[in-house]
């Protein structure tokens, strides 16, 4: 099996790859918008704060952050401190932060309590997987930061970009999607409704698949086949841990339904499909211009529509 990227031509897409390292689309250079108040030495928890960061400028205020911290490249150089919901407190503590930003699902609750009683300044930042949501998470990490301007236009610039791809979606039914999660060990996972996965595909103008679902459920052959999704959501890591595309071929659920058959399959990488950072617009209409290839879907800040964050295999 091959895939099948669906970009433009590789010079445009080595364009995108600085286009997209900043979800505003205008680079804004590390501490550019920095003042006296905000933090010279922050420890961050989530791949979505730590995104938020690097698009206001702040990124190289970063010292250390958590393994969900991969986006931009530079996030992945830092030192680490644990998975989000397996923080080290020792870890943290160690690397004399004077601000510790914790996305929400830090955890465990001892080591965040333990965090908190250093007397350091610490800021819970909450998320969701709404454009409001994500808007606010904007503003909230902007307040926390000292960096409320940069943080109002950012989120101003998010609202924006949402609204102009959901005016472009269009008014016709929209095709099935069932995304495949897996745990690492076990059976596959479908997602249903109250997830991240069920945001996105709304947002790009798609429908659960298996709307009885709530959340992440194991998956069985028959309902699949009922269900006859139009298309089957894969985000690049589960890809890899299966084993890369001739072991997803191989899986049932994909041989022997039309939509793995006719290669209806999309790959598309984790972080920008469900982080719901400021990257969101964009991964929603990266996912809308394959769910609706005929739709004039907006670029808004990519360089490609579709961008090499986004494949199709067959």
């Amino acid at each position: 099996m091959q895939t099948r990227a669906i970009t433009l031509a590789s010079g445009i897409a080595l364009a995108l790859a600085g286009a997209i390292a900043f979800a505003s689309g205008d680079s804004v250079a590390d501490d550019a918008v920095a003042s006296t108040d905000v933090p010279a030495r922050m420890v961050v928890a989530g791949g979505a704060v730590t995104e938020t960061l690097y698009a206001l400028g702040l990124g190289g205020r970063i010292i250390a952050a958590d393994t969900t911290s991969m986006f931009p490249e530079a996030a992945m150089n830092l030192p680490k401190v644990g998975y989000l919901r397996q923080l080290s407190a020792e870890g943290v503590l160690a690397m004399r932060p004077d601000h510790i930003l914790l996305g929400q699902g830090a955890g465990p609750a001892a080591a965040v309590e333990q965090i908190k009683s250093s007397g350091l300044p610490v800021s819970d930042i909450s998320s969701g997987w709404t454009p409001d949501s994500v808007a606010r998470m904007v503003r909230d990490i902007g307040n926390a930061v000292g960096s409320p301007d940069a943080a109002d236009a950012l989120a101003t610039e998010i609202d924006t970009d949402f609204a102009t791809l959901a005016e472009s979606l269009p008014d016709e039914e929209r095709p099935s999607v069932l995304l495949i999660m897996s745990a690492g060990t076990g059976p596959l996972l479908g997602a249903g409704t109250n997830t991240a996965a069920q945001s996105v595909i709304e947002l790009a103008g798609g429908r659960l698949a298996l709307p009885d679902l709530v959340g992440y459920r194991p998956l069985s052959l028959e309902p699949v086949l009922a269900a006859n999704p139009d298309y089957l959501l894969v985000p690049r890591h589960v890809l890899d841990a299966l084993g890369g595309e001739e072991a997803l071929a191989s899986l049932d659920l994909v041989s022997k339904t039309p939509a793995g058959r006719e290669g209806r399959i999309i790959v598309m990488d984790s972080l920008y499909l469900l982080g719901f950072g400021p990257r969101a617009p964009e991964a929603a209409a990266d996912l809308a211009s394959v769910l609706h290839p005929d739709a004039d879907i907006p670029l808004l800040d990519r360089a490609a529509s579709p961008s090499p964050l986004i494949a199709l295999v067959n």
